[in-house]
């Protein structure tokens, strides 16, 4: 007969064993359901990333292409999806209701402009998407000059640190914000899709799917409707009240596909010897006769805004460079030209291969357009035309005019070309576009001058076209 103490100890082994069995498994249960939670949140996350490139991927496409099947040149992001209200369908770019003109929009992405089924995040949600006023397609409301040295007008902060990550500088601030909204929080309701084959939710209420940060006040949810800038925040971790996930489009993005489009350099060469040939125009269309060649003062560099056409204006007397004037009515008052816009009334008999496509061109380049214009050649010289004081290239010459056109902004001469009214002007000086001899000859008052042209390297990427004594045009 076994012992009483002896058997005790044996029962008490026995529940001990029991107990931490129990313990063993209730820790791998819950171990299993964390591995679970945590391998289907990380799926989530992994979806929604893949939506959000394949959505970014779409974007930059119509981009590239925009030149290629619309009329005015410019590579621009289409507009939002904005609601369920009007003609457009569902995931289709509100391009004719878009906001005025350089206002921030945001709604959904439009992937049915885009050509592509609906991006969808890791919480079955469509993508929403923001576009800066100076880069959205929006019929009349389109910026009226859009290129590569126009910068975004979103920032981006980090819900963590409240630290600005995007947008630090005004050429570093996005043109666009892609936004998986993730699953619902809080107090959001959404409403399921109520339209048949409808794709996207019909609820277009922002605060429904997006959230705001409130330790450092940013919203996803919130535009101000103005034409400034606007804030994001995102989360690097999981935080309770921010589950959106942001990645962006660039200034530099936009204008790395600029600048590689096959056709971007003849579509250039081809713009700034038509120019150049719109300038002679004008010098042979002068009533004094034949022996009157001169040509029209250039535009002050420095102008109150640079995206607008009429800015474009000579100036009598002073600068003989500067850049290319559209309107020249001072010039007119003493060479009675007729030719009231340089460029607009540029008459393609005249000039084969000027039309609507290079003019439209113009002006979404306008500010990258230079002129030199020789002091015997300016309206103010004596007539007949002679090359008294005139324009060399590289020695050669001489030149009545020099048009040059300033390429992609170089990064060793740190050029910028910031411009009011949001930023501080840096456009104003004419050594963030030109450059050596063609920068430092600026201000050209009298006498001669001479510029430089050579093959584009990391410190110099200008393109001249010469205007002769007879105002026949050549590349230089």
């Amino acid at each position: 007969m076994m012992a009483p103490i002896e058997s005790r100890r044996r029962q008490s082994g026995a529940a001990l064993l029991l107990i931490m069995l129990v313990v063993i498994v209730s820790a791998a249960a819950v171990l299993v359901t964390k591995l679970n939670r945590n391998s289907s949140h990380i799926g989530q996350l992994m979806t929604s990333q893949v939506a959000l490139a394949d959505a970014k991927d779409a974007l930059l496409a119509y981009a590239l292409s925009y030149p290629d099947t619309h009329s005015n040149g410019a590579s621009q992001l289409p507009c939002p999806d904005l609601d369920a209200s009007g003609s457009t369908l569902d995931g289709e770019a509100h391009t004719l209701n878009c906001g005025a003109a350089g206002v921030n929009m945001m709604g959904r992405l439009p992937w049915r402009t885009l050509g592509i089924a609906p991006p969808i995040d890791g919480a079955g949600e469509c993508i929403w998407y923001a576009v800066s006023g100076a880069y959205k397609s929006a019929g009349a409301a389109t910026a009226p000059m859009i290129n590569p040295d126009s910068n975004g007008q979103l920032e981006l902060y980090q819900s963590e640190t409240g630290m600005l990550v995007e947008g630090q500088m005004p050429d570093e601030r996005p043109a666009a914000v892609i936004i998986a909204p993730g699953p619902a929080i809080d107090a959001q309701s959404r409403q399921a899709v109520s339209l048949p084959g409808q794709q996207c939710s019909d609820d277009f209420t922002a605060a429904s799917f997006l959230e705001s940060d409130p330790v450092i006040g940013v919203s996803n949810a919130v535009l101000s409707g103005g034409a400034g800038l606007e804030q994001f925040v995102k989360a690097a971790g999981a935080v309770a009240v921010l589950n959106d996930r942001i990645i962006t489009i660039s200034r530099r993005e936009m204008a790395d596909l600029v600048y590689a489009r096959h056709d971007f350099d003849a579509r250039i060469t081809a713009l700034t010897n038509t120019l150049a040939s719109c300038v002679a125009a004008y010098g042979l269309s002068n009533p004094g006769g034949p022996n009157d060649l001169r040509l029209p003062w250039p535009a002050p560099t420095a102008l109150p805004d640079y995206r607008v056409d009429g800015e474009y204006d000579d100036v009598a007397g002073g600068l003989l460079s500067g850049r290319l004037a559209d309107l020249v009515a001072d010039s007119n008052t003493l060479t009675n030209n007729s030719l009231s816009r340089l460029l607009t009334d540029c008459d393609p008999v005249v000039v084969p291969g000027w039309g609507p496509e290079l003019f439209a061109l113009w002006q979404n380049w306008k500010d990258h357009f230079f002129y030199y214009v020789a002091e015997s050649f300016s309206p103010a010289a004596p007539v007949p035309s002679t090359c008294a004081d005139c324009i060399t290239v590289n020695g050669s010459g001489p030149y009545a005019g020099v048009v040059i056109f300033a390429n992609r902004r170089l990064e060793v001469p740190g050029q910028l070309r910031n411009a009011p009214p949001i930023d501080t002007d840096t456009r104003d000086d004419i050594a963030n576009y030109l450059e050596s001899a063609n920068s430092t000859s600026h201000p050209y008052v009298s006498g001669t001058v001479d510029l430089e042209s050579r093959p584009a390297d990391s410190i110099f990427n200008d393109v001249l076209y010469c205007i002769d004594s007879a105002l026949n045009v050549a590349s230089c």
